[in-house]
């Protein structure tokens, strides 16, 4: 078993939960459905490089738990991929107790669905990579 999980992404589990059901509904519009993210103003000033919140970063885990992780736990391969496409700070607006909220769009795209397009690597030599001098890795060659 993996290490535990942050307890803030496991508060937002339930709303998860109900938003990817919704999306999964949605998928068969080719549709995205869409959640405001609620945070505290103070979080606004220790943003990460992607620029989200504490909040959003524990949302986008609990999605991500959802979707990929709890499959695996049961030894099946996931059935979805997840896009999760954040609104600009511009569209963040005020909430309940003193908060600002982000919208976030939810996509879901079916697993088997999936199409490969362009050259594989694994189909040429050159751009595989193999053990070099010193046991350090090169690409081609």
């Amino acid at each position: 078993m993996g290490p535990p999980r942050d307890p803030l992404s496991v508060r937002y589990d339930g709303v998860v939960r109900d938003l990817v059901t919704r999306a999964a509904r949605a998928h068969r519009d080719r549709k995205s459905v869409t959640a405001w993210i609620a945070s505290p103003r103070g979080e606004f000033r220790n943003r990460d490089r992607g620029g989200r919140t504490q909040h959003e970063r524990a949302f986008t885990r609990s999605c991500y738990y959802l979707v990929f992780r709890v499959p695996l736990n049961r030894g099946q391969p996931p059935d979805w991929s997840l896009r999760l496409t954040w609104g600009p700070d511009s569209a963040r607006k005020a909430s309940s107790g003193g908060r600002l909220a982000r919208p976030v769009q939810v996509r879901l795209f079916k697993r088997s669905g999936a199409r490969v397009t362009g050259p594989k690597w694994t189909d040429d030599p050159a751009r595989q990579s193999k053990l070099g001098p010193g046991g350090v890795r090169v690409i081609g060659g």
